[in-house]
This record gives structure tokens, C-alpha cells and sequence, in this order.
């Protein structure tokens, strides 16, 4: 059996595509453990440009760790409707460029393949330019995790505002 070139670079392309195509961001959180989970920017890249190829950091290095000295600060906060952690972050530890205006990675399709066991969805805001964070989890997208506010930061997209 002869096998042309063309055949072959597709069959290698076509591999190539479900691999990528099967690799999910698992993002989790637990208030009691102080457990938290971020997807954040290759170093260098900016947030916005990289919604598909985030890069998962846990407080418990699982799949990856958080740089030394990222968190300045960690608050978690747990009601019926969700639970969230927010704070401050030292955006230059990561390779986050500090003049990035920010971005949003979530369960949405259009940021890759995340997913967030025990909730059905998420939402994750960086803020680089004033060193924030957040991130919260729900049962259902709409009013608590809604995904289409990304421009007004974590304190309007969120409603976080003690910090």
C-alpha cells in the first residue's frame, strides 16, 4: 500500500488538530482549603489574544504552580448562588505584561475547552494594569457568571468591591 504525501501531512495535521482539540483547561476552587485555580497568559502574551491557550495554575500545583509572589492577596467568598476568590496579583511573576488592559477566560466556547467540575460554568477576570483578580463559579451562566461583561472589570462584571 502506497500512501502519497499529501495523504500523509493530512493525517498528521488532522492528529494534530484532535490533540489540541482534546486538551481541557480543569479549573477548580474550594473556599475550605483556600484552593484556587487560574488560567492565565503564556508569559509575554496578552490576555485578550489568548483566550484558547491559557495556561492552568493551581494553589496546590496541580496541574502547574503559581509563580512565587503572585498572590498579594486571597479572598474566598461561598453563597448559595456561588462561590468566588478575588484579590491582588503581582502580574510581572507570571510574565503578564503589566499593561495589559485585561481579559476573560470562562466555560465559553470561544475560550477553548474549559471546564469546572461541580460548577456548570465559570468566570475569570485579570486585571494586570491595577493588579486584580477574580473568579467565580456557578450552577447556571446569567446574572451570578455572566460571561458578557468582561469590560467592566471584576468590581462591574463581579460586583466585588471590597478588596
Amino acid at each position: 500500500m502506497r500512501i502519497s504525501l499529501f495523504s500523509a501531512l493530512s493525517i498528521f495535521v488532522l492528529g494534530s488538530l484532535q490533540a489540541k482539540a482534546m486538551t481541557t483547561n480543569v479549573v477548580r476552587i474550594d473556599a475550605k482549603s483556600r484552593l484556587v485555580c487560574l488560567i492565565l497568559p503564556p508569559p509575554g502574551k496578552l490576555i485578550g489574544e489568548t483566550e484558547q491557550d491559557g495556561l492552568v495554575h493551581c494553589t496546590d500545583g496541580k496541574p502547574r504552580s503559581f509563580p512565587d509572589r503572585f498572590f498579594v492577596t486571597q479572598n474566598f467568598k461561598t453563597t448559595p448562588d456561588y462561590v468566588q476568590a478575588w484579590g491582588y496579583m503581582n502580574p510581572q511573576a507570571a510574565g503578564i505584561l503589566k499593561n495589559d488592559g485585561g481579559g476573560q477566560y470562562d466555560t465559553h466556547k470561544d475560550s477553548g475547552d474549559n471546564s469546572s467540575p461541580g460548577y456548570k460554568v465559570f468566570v475569570e477576570l485579570l486585571e494586570p494594569d491595577t493588579g486584580r483578580w477574580c473568579i467565580r463559579f456557578c450552577q447556571e451562566a446569567g446574572k451570578q457568571c455572566n460571561m458578557g461583561k468582561s469590560q467592566y472589570g471584576c468590581e462591574g462584571a463581579l460586583g466585588i468591591t471590597e478588596w
